[in-house]
């Protein structure tokens, strides 16, 4: 009989860097950088299915007021005539980005994965807020570009007069109006945690209270310091805010911003997520 030797072959593996090693079972995870988390919230405003057609709704929104701008007074429209055209719906729609980004976690139920991921619910938050600011922004410097392209087609198309005197007064009132807005979606949003019932809470509330005022003589006082229609009013007036109107604008967004947003964060660090 004869017997036949099998030789063991090590299989070939690619050349290894010096240096390289596997991670362990047991070794801890990086940690997510806040700049990540922030980026992370921004694209789920921007980067998501809703998200886009939502923009695309607010661009042909914006592109009809600027047909009518060129289409009322054959276009003879100042450049912040035409800004403050393109701000306005930008202000008014955009914040509800901030409310499909505070209830995404808990409409979509992905709430365990977010957390699981980053277990500080607090800094999840803080990214929220912070890519609202950012989304703000950006929506108010794109308002300035499209009233820049509005005003240059009415002056090459419509024989418009050009006027680009600028009033920096209403410009910072235009920012910090879009801007606080933003806000106001996001905090509704995260006291609210539904999408539908935050949407109409944030449409609907400050116009029934602005009714109350202007109907019931009672309420009149005290919406000069609470409707934030009467108290933003002065911001795109062009002039410098007096100091009691300041103190109604901050008053008012106390109640309409910060209240709702205390109320959000103090029910997304305590709600069980299932």
């Amino acid at each position: 009989m004869s017997t036949q030797t099998i030789e063991a072959t090590t299989p070939r593996v690619g050349q290894v860097k010096p240096g390289f090693s596997l991670p362990g079972i047991d070794q801890p995870a990086t940690p997510v950088t806040f700049g990540r988390l922030v980026r992370v919230e921004t694209r789920k405003q921007l980067d998501t299915l809703a998200g886009r057609w939502f923009l695309i709704s607010i661009g042909l929104v914006v592109a009809v007021v600027i047909v009518i701008m060129l289409s009322v007074g054959g276009g003879n429209h100042s450049f912040m005539d035409y800004l403050m055209a393109t701000s306005t719906p930008l202000a008014i729609l955009v914040p509800i980005l901030g409310i499909l980004t505070a209830t995404s976690e808990w409409s979509q139920r992905t709430a365990m994965t977010t957390f699981s991921l980053e277990p500080r619910r607090g800094r999840v938050v803080a990214a929220k807020v912070v890519s609202s600011v950012v989304v703000g922004l950006g929506a108010f410097a794109v308002a300035v570009v499209l009233a820049v392209l509005g005003h240059l087609a009415a002056v090459t198309f419509r024989d418009a007069t050009a006027a680009w005197d600028l009033n920096w007064w209403v410009i910072g009132g235009m920012l910090i109006l879009t801007i606080s807005s933003v806000g106001q979606g996001l905090a509704f949003g995260l006291a609210l945690l539904n999408t539908p019932a935050a949407i109409v809470a944030y449409l609907v509330l400050p116009m029934v209270w602005s009714m109350l005022t202007a109907l019931v003589s009672w309420a009149r006082d005290v919406g000069a310091w609470l409707d934030l229609g009467m108290t933003q009013a002065p911001l795109t007036m062009g002039e410098a805010l007096t100091g009691q109107e300041w103190a109604k604008l901050g008053v008012s967004t106390a109640v309409w911003l910060g209240l709702p947003l205390a109320i959000g964060v103090w029910r997304v660090l305590r709600r069980e997520v299932k």
